[in-house]
């Protein structure tokens, strides 16, 4: 008899673990994404203009929906160079966002900034943040940026400069 009592509080305390773990499986809320990574990278975008970039760098690091790419070098047809510690492309808007050290330079100019979305539909460089440009020997320093490609047009707000004359 104490054996039949003892194996049936066994099978009670069973299923009542059983349900225990398939309730916390369902409220638990965790969820696995692959993480994939590739090395010296060079990936080509093309704008609404048909102005090419070539974007190019030491690892590409892709998460989920998220693509991240790791010491970067962006060089536009239009003969431009952008530099930046990373670059994380939002796909659906044909944007990147660039983040730290960023650097622009063309014929004659040079921006630097730390953070700068790049609109690659409309060759359109932007941030908010603190920006220095130079212009031959013009120095700009101010808070915030718009700088057009194609053609060349940089406008920056909150402005203090420098002229050598």
């Amino acid at each position: 008899m104490k054996f039949l009592l003892l194996h049936g509080l066994f099978l009670v305390f069973s299923f009542g673990a059983v349900a225990y773990v398939s309730f916390l499986e369902g409220t638990s809320k965790v969820q696995t994404q692959e993480k994939s990574l590739a090395r010296d990278v060079s990936i080509r975008v093309f704008g609404e203009d048909g102005e090419e970039w070539r974007v190019q760098g030491r690892e590409l690091v892709s998460f989920g929906p998220e693509l991240s790419l790791l010491d970067v070098l962006l060089k536009s047809k239009g003969g431009y160079e952008v530099k930046a510690n990373t670059i994380t492309f939002q796909r659906d808007k044909n944007l990147g966002v660039l983040k730290g050290n960023v650097e622009i330079r063309g014929e004659a100019l040079f921006v630097k900034t730390e953070n700068a979305i790049i609109d690659f539909s409309k060759n359109l460089l932007y941030g908010e943040g603190e920006v220095l440009v130079w212009k031959e020997s013009n120095f700009i320093e101010g808070k915030g940026f718009k700088a057009y490609l194609k053609p060349l047009k940089v406008i920056i707000s909150d402005v203090r400069t420098k002229h050598e004359i």
